[in-house]
Formats: structure tokens, C-alpha cells, sequence
């Protein structure tokens, strides 16, 4: 669920240390964009393609684990939500068990 209001499957993905999100996507969750923040990622193609801007604190719920991050805007990416190497993590370690620290 993102930003309380809108639910997306998303791709888990490893190798990438951003969360990116489809511009349409993003008009549905309402939530802020900061367009005073770009960047440009690199793609897995060794492509380059340009963010419009960034989602400051996104809230994102994955099955009940709360969490926010920033998520980046791409107008046409290939993907509805991408969530990088950080929300891999959080998707599959608990937590609350903290002998994993």
C-alpha cells in the first residue's frame, strides 16, 4: 500500500539502491512530489534515463511492515514500482527480531 491510499504490486530487485515509481502510479497515491530534486539512474541496460523528481518519504506498507523512503518519479519506466536492495531487505528480514542487527 502506498501512502495509505494506493495498493501495487511491485518488482523486488536487488541490484538497484533506489525505489523508482511510474508517473501514473504516483498521481494515484496523491502524494508530494519535490521536482527540485533530480536525478539521473542508470538502467540495466547501461542506458541513462532521468528522474522528474522525488517522493520525499513515501509511506509504503508490505504486508503489514510499515516503512518510508524516497521514491523516484519516471514517466515511462518499464515498471509500475521498482524497490531496491533497501526494501528487499525489509520484505524479507523481520523486523522485530533483532538478533539479526
Amino acid at each position: 500500500m502506498l501512502n495509505g491510499i494506493h495498493g501495487e504490486m511491485a518488482l523486488l530487485d536487488e541490484g538497484s539502491e533506489l525505489v523508482v515509481i511510474q508517473e501514473d502510479v504516483w498521481k494515484k497515491t496523491r502524494a508530494p512530489i519535490n521536482k527540485n530534486i533530480h536525478m539521473r539512474m542508470q538502467t540495466a541496460n547501461r542506458g541513462s534515463q532521468d528522474m522528474s523528481g522525488c517522493l520525499e518519504m513515501l509511506k509504503i506498507d508490505i504486508d503489514g511492515i510499515k516503512t518510508w523512503a524516497h521514491a523516484y518519479v519516471i514517466a515511462d519506466a518499464p515498471y509500475l514500482l521498482l524497490l531496491g536492495s533497501e526494501m528487499v531487505y525489509v520484505t524479507i528480514h523481520d523486523p522485530t527480531d533483532i538478533t539479526r542487527v
